[in-house]
């Protein structure tokens, strides 16, 4: 599973002597054959080729694909400058956009709007019986858990004697949801998830979840009405349909907090220009950037302010060889990352695009 600890260690890799070329792969043979992908990595390699990168690079993640990759994700990513000894890979349960991206730091922002589409979280699928377990990490289940207590006999006479095999019943289904409440938590801490999805019917779920201890009852997120011999796969699909509804909305309510907090006066900024200025100072909390936003620029050599400006002097320190860059949203996000804020990706946010595009919730 890939983590923003993860994007944090590469986003300290900054290149001196030569370019990192970096490329995002759709390596999904249910989709396409072995053949037509390394058909793409040609391709790709011409690109990377015409950007500036070295062959040495291009020949490198060519032969990994050819020898070294063993096609068992449905993504691949790799950061190569084999001049300064960086060679990493991942490989995802998950399909990327093909592109190549070649620079002075690995290209994250697609990796990092990767993770924010495809968190980490839990799927219940509760019924009388206990529950099975589903972790889902990158829209794959990746580890599965079984809860299940004694059987729920039917009794189909009437009467008194039905009220009384009734009672019994309950019990017994108390008892085998307490213990998957007890699985549940034991699974969650094992894998460190704090979303938590409740599948069955209204019935179950509503009794499953008033058994839940306020820690597990604050980590759900959503239930959904399912029957208690659903496939995982189709769970998972459809957990992931409400999961992106809910939130394209926080994403939509991020964005508008984010925009009245900063046009109040609260502690917030909107634009390029304001929030390089808030990175720099070491106040961001949050970076809100919407996907694919790109701006040349510079960086001061002497205490590394990123800015648009075409001043050669630096506002922070006074220096008058800045260096030019090809993206410092890219750098930006970089500096976010090693700083320890939250770095959000948003898709497709005019509200944003009218206020340049990105902005940040600050610390103070």
């Amino acid at each position: 599973m890939i983590s923003q600890s993860d994007l944090r260690e590469l986003a300290r890799f900054t290149a001196m002597k030569a370019p990192v070329l970096s490329m995002y792969l759709n390596t999904d043979l249910a989709q396409q054959q072995k053949d037509q992908v390394k058909l793409v990595v040609r391709d790709l390699s011409e690109q990377a080729r015409t950007a500036g990168a070295r062959e040495e690079d291009v020949q490198q993640l060519a032969r990994y694909i050819d020898v070294g990759y063993d096609w068992r994700g449905r993504g691949l990513v790799a950061f190569s400058c084999q001049a300064e000894g960086l060679w990493e890979t991942l490989s995802l349960p998950a399909p990327v956009r093909n592109a190549v991206f070649v620079g002075d730091q690995p290209y994250l922002m697609p990796l990092s709007n990767l993770l924010d589409q495809y968190a980490p979280y839990m799927v219940a699928l509760v019924d009388q019986e206990g529950a099975r377990l589903f972790l889902v990490d990158m829209g794959g289940i990746v580890r599965q858990e079984e809860a299940i207590g004694e059987p729920i006999k039917r009794q189909k006479q009437g009467g008194w004697s039905a009220a009384r095999f009734q009672r019994h019943e309950d019990k017994i289904a108390e008892r085998n949801m307490r213990a998957a409440v007890t699985a549940l938590g034991r699974f969650c801490e094992a894998n460190s998830c704090s979303r938590l999805v409740l599948a069955g019917t209204d019935d179950n779920v509503a009794r499953f979840q008033g058994f839940l201890p306020s820690e597990l009852r604050r980590a759900v997120v959503a239930t959904m009405p399912a029957e208690p011999g659903a496939r995982g796969p189709a769970i998972v699909q459809r957990s992931q349909e409400l999961l992106r509804e809910l939130e394209e909305q926080e994403e939509r309510n991020l964005v508008e907090n984010l925009i009245t907090t900063a046009l109040s006066g609260g502690p917030a900024v909107i634009g390029l220009a304001d929030t390089l200025y808030a990175l720099q100072e070491g106040r961001v909390l949050t970076l809100v950037v919407e996907e694919g936003l790109s701006a040349p620029g510079f960086v001061c050599p002497s205490c590394d302010y990123l800015y648009t400006d075409e001043s050669q002097r630096c506002l922070f320190c006074g220096t008058m060889e800045a260096r030019r860059v090809r993206n410092v949203v890219e750098r930006a996000m970089h500096k976010a990352y090693l700083q320890g804020a939250r770095v959000q990706v948003v898709i497709d946010s005019p509200s944003l695009a009218r206020v340049g595009h990105i902005g940040a919730f600050l610390r103070y």
